[in-house]
């Protein structure tokens, strides 16, 4: 894998984290649009570099070992602390769906409709998704073993995806956010040379479109080009090896906070000046702060803990 490849999308998911942070934000605003491209790089990213990594032929428990040591320990970590702030604050702990999201399985509450009764839960039903992802992921990798296959399974998928994200009313724009994990997987296991600079233009088109349509009050099409543009800016991220990023570089040092950041981010929104942008950089910091202590205190379990 190219190292600039790597620094491409290790930079857009950064900047995607922090898109999502403002539109949590700010919601409800038309950056719930840049949220969802965002998300699907998240999910394009993990498919892609899953695929490059493992291939179709894998291990299956060595992959859910790695994949447990990588993210366990550091979930449950973060879902200590959330505990602790949950109590602080008066808000409900001793609960069963309290349970459920020490497991990892928020998500299935949301998907389910069932309303949670827990002060934990908001922003953990990405997490099960990931484990969705990479329970999917050994059946998916030989499903798009040969190119050809590769891009049945995507342009399938996207079709599908469009129709569900459409008629569903599950929320957190999930199947396009999976339909984003999916093409990761295909491409990466593919991997056509295509050249940037068209996908470069189909995402600024397909922005063009989407403010358009935002303008105007046309948002029929509004999911199809979501998912088309957020395809283009991965095929981009994906082929760009002459991208200058110059001082944005230092962004990706934020990579390895990444899931920190993503789940407890609404935890700490606080408000002391009552000037939302002034406050939105305060709690930016105090996020950031809490993170990186979050994350060193994961990595300061013992080995064999982490391992288990």
């Amino acid at each position: 894998m190219d190292a600039r490849i790597s620094l491409n999308f290790s930079i857009a998911k950064v900047i995607a984290v922090f898109t999502v942070l403002a539109g949590h934000w700010f919601s409800p605003s038309i950056l719930w649009i840049p949220v969802t491209v965002g998300l699907f790089i998240f999910a394009f990213s993990s498919g892609y570099f899953t695929s490059l990594r493992y291939g179709a032929e894998l291990d299956i428990g060595r992959f859910w070992r790695n994949k447990l040591e990588r993210l366990g320990v550091r979930y449950w970590v973060v879902l200590g602390f959330l505990a602790v702030v949950v109590m602080l604050r008066g808000g409900v702990l001793f609960h069963w769906h309290t349970l459920v999201h020490f497991l990892g399985l928020s998500g299935v509450l949301n998907w389910m409709g069932i309303p949670n009764r827990s002060g934990l839960g908001a922003g953990l039903w990405f997490f099960t998704l990931l484990l969705v992802f990479y329970l999917s992921y050994p059946l998916l990798a030989k499903a798009c073993w040969s190119t050809p296959r590769a891009v049945v399974v995507a342009v399938a998928s996207t079709v599908i995806a469009i129709y569900l994200e459409e008629q569903s009313q599950i929320g957190h724009e999930l199947w396009l956010t999976s339909l984003g994990f999916i093409v990761g997987v295909a491409y990466g296991m593919s991997m056509p040379r295509l050249r940037a600079w068209p996908a470069a233009l189909a995402a600024a088109l397909g922005c063009v479109a989407l403010l358009a349509a935002h303008s105007t009050g046309f948002k029929g099409a509004n999911t199809a080009l979501i998912a088309l543009t957020s395809i283009a800016c991965c095929v981009w991220l994906a082929n760009a090896t002459g991208i200058r990023w110059h001082g944005l570089s230092r962004l990706a040092e934020l990579e390895d906070y990444l899931l920190e950041i993503f789940l407890i981010h609404t935890y700490l929104f606080v408000h002391p000046t009552h000037n939302a942008p002034l406050d939105l950089v305060i709690s930016t910091v105090v996020i950031l702060a809490v993170t990186v202590g979050l994350h060193r205190l994961s990595r300061s379990a013992p080995v064999g803990v982490r391992q288990h």
